[in-house]
């Protein structure tokens, strides 16, 4: 009778974990973009092995409710005749997708708003973060500040462990709880917290990476993308440079920091 009493217990306990397991959510952003003075809508969704952030994709379109500082506050340099007639947003967007249980993340990039994108994939990159004493509610969250040095750059980041999955938007990951806002010290990058919908039963998380991928495309090593970013340095600092001596002026050296989010060469 006492092996049937504690069974009958454990059935709705297991069902409770089964069901928090299988939960789905999305959280919506303002992605703020100094590189470019715009500001991305932008969501990611999540179950408990995998995320997917996407952003600057044509069906959200740009968000309209912040406004966004010129980075450094100066003007920026595009190679186009008129910055208003390029697309500021593409077909799929910009994603990152981590599955957790192969312990890889797949993301995609474009180096300018011109340029055809790329397609990688990296192992989960392992950040180490410094935690604070500082809290702030977000929405109707607790949240607690932690920040970590990726890349080049400092990030602030606010998570809750309300929420305790460790994803967070870009590839900001790694917390004891969800991240719900971020940005790196120096602005370039900004992400703010919009609303969220958790569990939401409407949200499908992406079973696998080929959801970002076209046909007749490959992801590339992360070996192989920091080439591509270190040559298109190369590349339109050579183009600047021309361009300058046959107008008789000078222009700065096209650097890492001021054109890329991820900076390999410091």
């Amino acid at each position: 009778m006492k092996r049937y009493f504690l069974l009958f217990l454990l059935i709705p306990l297991f069902n409770y974990v089964q069901a928090q397991s299988s939960q789905t959510g999305i959280i919506y952003f303002d992605h703020i973009d100094n590189h470019y003075s715009e500001s991305y809508n932008a969501y990611l969704v999540f179950n408990q092995s995998k995320s997917y952030f996407v952003t600057a994709k044509d069906s959200l379109g740009l968000s309209k409710g912040v406004k966004v500082a010129k980075y450094n506050g100066e003007e920026e340099f595009v190679e186009v005749a008129d910055f208003d007639e390029i697309s500021k947003t593409r077909k799929n967007g910009l994603e990152v997708f981590l599955d957790k249980l192969q312990d890889t993340m797949y993301f995609t990039n474009a180096f300018t708003l011109a340029s055809k994108t790329i397609y990688g994939k990296e192992k989960r990159p392992n950040l180490t973060w410094k935690f604070t004493t500082d809290t702030k509610m977000i929405g109707k969250f607790n949240c607690k500040k932690a920040t970590t040095l990726f890349r080049g750059r400092k990030y602030i980041c606010w998570y809750t462990e309300e929420i305790p999955l460790s994803y967070g938007p870009w590839k900001l990951q790694g917390l004891p709880g969800i991240i719900l806002e971020a940005k790196s010290d120096d602005n370039f990058f900004i992400i703010k917290f919009k609303k969220i919908k958790y569990p939401e039963e409407k949200v499908t998380v992406p079973t696998n990476q080929n959801k970002l991928l076209p046909k007749k495309e490959k992801f590339i090593s992360m070996k192989e993308y920091m080439l591509k970013q270190k040559n298109e340095i190369k590349r339109v600092d050579n183009h600047l440079k021309i361009t300058a001596k046959r107008y008789g002026v000078r222009v700065n050296p096209y650097n890492e920091r001021d054109n890329f989010l991820e900076i390999f060469n410091q």
